[in-house]
């Protein structure tokens, strides 16, 4: 049987009674937001999307965590001294609280982190000083694509990145471990709803068996077709991604895409079906989508304790 933790992602509530065993706080270098006092929580960390104005109190004082950005976009793991600030951004963010259970953090950009070996000389240093004040914090690592950063690409963001990074984590006897963003993963290989196909599906879950061991959470979203028949991400459900259907729209969809869905969840449940509990991120904007993808989950049989 496949195991989610839930975790609660910004304020919209699971249904069927789901309790989060502990929630998301952004940790991103504008955010304001505090860590809670008496409940677990994930610090989801500065991931590179869009310009920031640096405005989180925790950034003061931290030079290179606000000169390291490309046009207000942030560069991450650009050299050992932000390594060296990241590590007390985070420290100043969490405060006084309680310590953060996980500590979600995200890939450089490929023109100026040459290599995922590069990263992880980087990263060892972080590491070691998030582990020698928070022993059992757990620092997940996830995959991305699409940014309006300029000049380079994400190196984390295919199932080749993702093996070669697990093969570095090995040989460096390191405790970092992978949150899977699905959908990132999905249009990291070319799979939009009008391209998806059974097959296509099949070969990503396949990639991933040899490292499975080593992805200790999920991100699951929506996508919808919105204005300009442009796809909107983070909403929607998993019927109007794999059916391509419109935001807002009908919810009935074609046998097609019905079929692609339980292809998918297929897939998910028997990659993931080797009795690790793994953390369960909903990245959706809205109520609706959550409690869709939350209750085709639970039919196909995943269970959230």
């Amino acid at each position: 049987m496949v195991k989610f933790i839930p975790v609660q992602y910004m304020k919209l509530k699971y249904p069927l009674s789901i309790k989060p065993k502990l929630i998301e706080v952004p940790a991103h270098f504008d955010s304001r937001q505090k860590p809670p006092r008496n409940v677990e929580y994930s610090l989801h960390t500065e991931y590179s999307y869009s310009k920031r104005k640096f405005t989180s109190p925790a950034c003061q004082g931290l030079e290179w965590i606000k000169k390291a950005n490309k046009n207000g976009i942030p560069m991450l793991w650009l050299n050992q001294e932000w390594v060296l600030d990241f590590i007390s951004f985070v420290y100043k963010f969490v405060g006084e609280n309680r310590p953060p259970k996980l500590i979600e953090i995200h890939p450089p950009f490929d023109d100026y982190c040459r290599s995922l070996t590069d990263f992880i000389t980087l990263y060892k240093k972080f590491e070691e000083g998030i582990l020698a004040k928070y022993p059992k914090t757990q620092i997940l690592i996830e995959n991305r694509y699409g940014s309006h950063y300029r000049g380079g690409n994400f190196i984390l963001s295919t199932t080749r990145d993702l093996k070669a990074l697990v093969k570095t984590i090995s040989a460096n006897e390191l405790n970092l471990k992978l949150v899977l963003d699905i959908p990132q993963l999905f249009s990291a290989h070319g799979l939009e709803p009008s391209k998806i196909s059974k097959e296509k599906i099949s070969k990503i879950f396949e990639e991933l068996y040899s490292i499975r061991e080593y992805i200790a959470g999920i991100h699951l979203w929506g996508k919808c077709i919105g204005r300009n028949n442009r796809l909107v991400s983070h909403v929607g459900t998993l019927d109007s991604y794999f059916g391509g259907t419109k935001c807002g729209g009908h919810t009935t969809i074609s046998s097609q895409a019905r079929r692609l869905k339980e292809h998918f969840l297929t897939e998910l449940y028997d990659l993931l079906d080797d009795g690790i509990p793994r953390y369960f991120v909903p990245e959706v904007n809205n109520k609706e989508g959550l409690c869709a993808i939350v209750k085709d989950l639970i039919d196909f049989g995943f269970k959230f304790v």
